[in-house]
């Protein structure tokens, strides 16, 4: 009589082995019943010294992460900050986050209008600039949300947002600044190019201020200049991003903070905690 398997011994076929070309009469199967609804859309995160994935493996950390890698919070794949990202933005997004401090247990609250009353009162109520807090003791962040699509070596295009908070709001202003600056000639007017135009390298670049060092973004025109970094309209890449603002449009698209901690709203490097 052949042995039984214990458990724990069942037998398994490396992925490796398998190929994927067999797959082809199933493609896409078993996803009839989603939507966009389904979809978690990650965010680009900047790893500083304070982040979880730059610990030790044996106190959780992930492996091969390090300060100033960027990591796609829903596959965890990590990006080399020197090398960065392709990236071609779509829509961005201007709103106030509520976090719970993270010496409190840590979490995301709810999203806010820049108009809505809780935070008009606490930027009247607020004594240092840029530091808001909720009657309870909450962080009210100030956020620039890009939503747009990273593309790999092979044109593929994975849906994405990168946030701006503390001190990535700077740059965050001066690449749009510099986007809305570029005009085009279109029928013998001058305008701007469409923002899911522009195919963008998101790198990162240390500094320091008075409280410290970290990590900030430091975008650039993919091919160095805005003119030659175009993208046509044809172009798979063009048509990902516009498709994502119709997602963020409407209402599809939205963050996935479950896969944040809010580590950007306790300054994780950028406030006053020195990573380095």
């Amino acid at each position: 009589m052949a042995a039984r398997k214990s458990k724990g011994e069942v037998a398994t076929k490396a992925a490796s082995d398998v190929s994927t070309e067999s797959y082809a009469d199933f493609a896409g199967q078993g996803f009839e019943n989603q939507d966009n609804q389904d979809i978690s859309v990650p965010f680009l995160r900047l790893l500083q010294g304070l982040s979880e994935q730059v610990k030790p493996v044996k106190d959780g950390g992930m492996e091969g992460a390090e300060v100033g890698m960027m990591l796609n919070s829903v596959t965890e794949e990590l990006f080399d900050g020197d090398e960065g990202v392709l990236f071609v933005p779509a829509v961005t997004e201007h709103v106030v986050n509520e976090w719970v401090p993270r010496d409190a247990g840590g979490g995301f609250v709810g999203t806010y209008e820049l108009t809505d009353k809780i935070f008009v009162d606490a930027k009247a109520a607020s004594t240092e600039f840029g530091k808001y807090k909720t009657e309870s003791g909450n962080d009210l962040v100030e956020t620039f949300y890009v939503y747009g699509v990273l593309v790999d070596d092979d044109g593929n295009c994975t849906p994405i947002i990168v946030d701006f908070t503390s001190t990535k709001i700077k740059a965050y202003k001066k690449w749009m600044s510099k986007l809305r600056m570029f005009l085009v000639d279109m029928g013998g007017q001058k305008k701007n190019p469409p923002l899911f135009a522009n195919l963008t390298r998101i790198k990162s670049t240390r500094q320091k201020n008075t409280k410290g060092e970290f990590y900030n973004y430091d975008i650039v025109p993919a091919n160095g200049e805005l003119r030659d970094s175009l993208l046509a309209p044809d172009d798979p890449r063009f048509q990902a991003a516009f498709e994502m603002r119709a997602m963020v449009a409407d209402g599809t698209a939205k963050p996935d903070m479950a896969t944040t901690d809010g580590e950007a709203a306790t300054g994780d490097g950028e406030d006053g905690k020195p990573p380095f």
